[in-house]
């Protein structure tokens, strides 16, 4: 379960991350309007974040593609756990409208805390679940 959730991650990641640095980023203001939005969802990407997700993925891919089956439950693990705490920390610290409030250059928008909270939460639980050949072994 771990490596699927590793190759699906890894081609989210990397896809938020390759479009957040297409989108731009919110440090700089067009018309007083911070930049690295999607059409009208304000995700306020900056190229902190986008860096962050593209290393995210590149991990993701790795355990995905590579990694043997025990190492790629305890990547997707940490990676679990990493995007909790982001989520936990953009939820008690949440962006404003005017991408005013960042932490070391990363805004933590609602649509990006709810993507963590909800990848972290898969990674943990798949992390933790073993593998589909430990299961069918002891079964």
């Amino acid at each position: 379960m771990a490596r699927l959730y590793a190759q699906f991650g890894a081609v989210v990641f990397l896809a938020v991350g390759l479009g957040g640095l297409l989108t731009g980023d919110a440090g700089t203001l067009v018309h007083h309007q911070p930049q690295g939005n999607v059409g009208p969802m304000a995700l306020h990407l900056t190229y902190a974040r986008d860096v962050i997700d593209l290393v995210i993925g590149g991990v993701l891919a790795f355990a995905g593609f590579r990694a043997q089956e025990r190492i790629a439950g305890e990547i997707v693990l940490t990676i679990g756990v990493v995007l909790l705490l982001l989520a936990l920390i953009g939820f008690a610290n949440p962006d404003s409208a005017a991408a005013t409030r960042s932490i070391v250059g990363v805004h933590f928008t609602l649509p990006m805390n709810i993507l963590d909270a909800v990848s972290g939460a898969l990674g943990v639980l798949c992390g933790l679940g073993g593998s589909a050949t430990q299961a069918t072994a002891t079964g």
